[in-house]
Parts: structure tokens; sequence; C-alpha cells
């Protein structure tokens, strides 16, 4: 019965799982109703207290304590994140991969074919987004390190965002959302490969070297 229970340590309380933690709830709730018969029809006050003991060791198990705000943040960064990137791996190695290998094809497809370069834009436009401070090279230093960076991460807030919310719809937009910067990453690498500057693409998107900020 429940009286089992609160004999173990409040640690082994809180790691209850599976049937037992139903049994416990189950348990909780039939002492509980028994301490309100008893309150209303025999008040024994040694039967009131040591049932009303019980339900309070019962609901502090079930519940659980309450630890202060500061503390919860600081372990959702030190368990409840990690582990939720650890069990959740396969999805986004899968996911990383897959992005790699999508803009890599698309990248050396572009970089190998002027024909498909000459349908991404004029000569010249091509150009201007590649030639040194040009237009790709520009973005990156438009602002403030610290600016730009507060930018590109509330810009991928926003497309994790989306991703959360429209996985409800099979999953399906957020393909087409991975996949649609996929190929445009690879296009922009794969002109910037036929500039002979994919170094400069690389360092751009990986840390702006002159400003020592991470993009």
């Amino acid at each position: 019965d429940l009286h089992s229970f609160p004999t173990r340590r409040s640690s082994d309380l809180n790691a209850v799982a599976g049937p037992e933690a139903d049994e416990l709830v189950a348990l909780y709730q039939r002492t509980a109703t028994h301490l309100s018969i008893v309150r209303a029809s025999m008040p024994d006050p040694a039967l009131i207290g040591r049932l009303s003991s019980l339900v309070a060791k019962a609901r502090s198990a079930v519940t659980g304590s309450h630890s202060q705000s500061w503390r919860e943040v600081g372990l959702f960064f030190a368990r409840g994140l990690p582990a939720a990137i650890y069990t959740s791996r396969r999805w986004w190695l899968s996911a990383a991969l897959g992005f790699l290998m999508v803009g890599g094809l698309i990248a050396a497809w572009v970089a190998a074919n002027p024909e498909v370069q000459a349908t991404i834009g004029a000569p010249e436009e091509i150009r201007r987004l590649t030639e040194p401070g040009g237009a790709f090279e520009a973005y990156y230093s438009s602002a403030p390190a610290g600016s730009f960076a507060a930018e590109v991460w509330t810009n991928n807030a926003k497309v994790a965002a989306a991703c959360l919310v429209l996985g409800v719809l099979l999953g399906i937009p957020v393909v087409l959302i991975l996949v649609s910067n996929a190929v445009w990453t690879g296009i922009i690498a794969g002109l910037m490969a036929a500039a002979g500057r994919l170094d400069i693409f690389f360092g751009l998107i990986t840390q702006r070297s002159d400003r020592k900020s991470v993009v």
C-alpha cells in the first residue's frame, strides 16, 4: 500500500516510473479520499495525522518539488538541452548531412557549368555578386559584428520557429525550407567557386575573420 512508498528516500520517490508510478498515483488518490472521509465522519487525531503525512509525502513524490526559476534555467542548459540534442541526434545529423550533400552537389554543378550560371543571372550581375567587395562580401560587412550576429541569430530563430510550427503538416514544409536553403547556399557557393573565391565564401559564412565574430 501507500505506506511502503514514503519509507524510501525522497530521491527514490522522485525516481519511480512506469507501473510503479501509476500505482503511486492511484494509492495517493485513494488515501486522499480516505482522509476526507475520516475527517468528516470520525475525526481521530492520530489517524488523521498519519493519513495527512502519507498524503503530503505522496503528493511531493507525484508532483515533484518546485525549484527556483534560475535553477531550472541552469538545469535546462546543463541537462535538458544536451539530452534533447543527444536523443534527437539521428534526425539532426541526417538533416545536416542531407543539407551538405544537396548544397555540395548544387555548388559543383553550378561551378562546372557556365551555361547554368547564365541561367542564374547576367555576367555583370554575377560579377557584382562575387567580386572583391561585391554584394556577397558587402552583406557580411553591412553592420557591426555584434549587430550582424544578432541579425543572423534572429533570422535562424525565425526559421527554426517556422519549422517547428509547420512540422504538424507531415513535415513537408520543413523539408521544403531546408532544401530551399541548401539549394541557395549551393548556388552562391558555386558562383563563388567559379570566380575562384570559394575560400572567401567559406570564410564569410563560418567566421568573419577580420572582425573575429562567428556568423
